[in-house]
């Protein structure tokens, strides 16, 4: 009868290992869960940093492209000022060839100095400065600066006093222009 006795389990026992077991799960369960948890929370600032560093990246090549634009802008403007500075030098040296007696036209010193006229107007064009169109167009006040009216078309410039000048479509200096006031000559 002993022996019945230890295969006999009582029903308490059988609660209590079940109980046992439960709690068992209970905690796996809860471990899993701490630990989806901890993999959730992870991933999150896994997902945060790479968004932090998406945005440093997009951050550092808008301050490296506007830098960029900076440095040419600064280089545009240094130009421009340079060349404001040479434009009243160009504009006496169009006076001069401009002016030139005609005994003097096929002398070879003034041959030599019309050439460095050209080749420094070749130049400035190379460096993307060119003349104003003036005479024969209509009035631009971006682009010229009528200094007097006089019989001619309305608004059509019919004479240039000093050329204007632009680089890379900027206007550096405006011409100086004679307009058209509508009445007849």
């Amino acid at each position: 009868m002993t022996d019945d006795k230890k295969d006999e389990v009582s029903i308490d026992d059988l609660q209590n290992q079940i109980n046992k077991l439960e709690e068992d799960d209970a905690k796996e369960m809860k471990e899993e869960n701490s630990k989806n948890a901890k993999v959730t929370e992870l991933e999150l600032k896994v997902e945060e940093l790479t968004n932090s560093l998406a945005r440093s990246m997009a951050d550092m090549q808008n301050y490296k492209r506007r830098t960029e634009d900076d440095k040419g802008s600064f280089v545009k403007f240094a130009n421009a000022e340079l060349l404001k500075q040479i434009l009243p030098i160009i504009d006496n040296f169009d006076r001069c060839t401009a002016h030139l007696p005609k005994e003097l036209e096929n002398n070879d010193w003034a041959k030599g100095v019309k050439q460095i006229h050209d080749d420094l107007l070749k130049t400035l064009e190379k460096l993307g400065v060119h003349k104003i169109k003036t005479v024969g167009e209509i009035l631009n006040p971006n682009l010229h600066e009528a200094l007097m009216s006089g019989p001619g078309k309305k608004d059509e410039i019919i004479e240039e006093f000093e050329p204007g000048y632009t680089l890379n479509s900027a206007v550096i200096k405006a011409a100086k222009v004679k307009v058209g006031d509508g009445t007849k000559k």
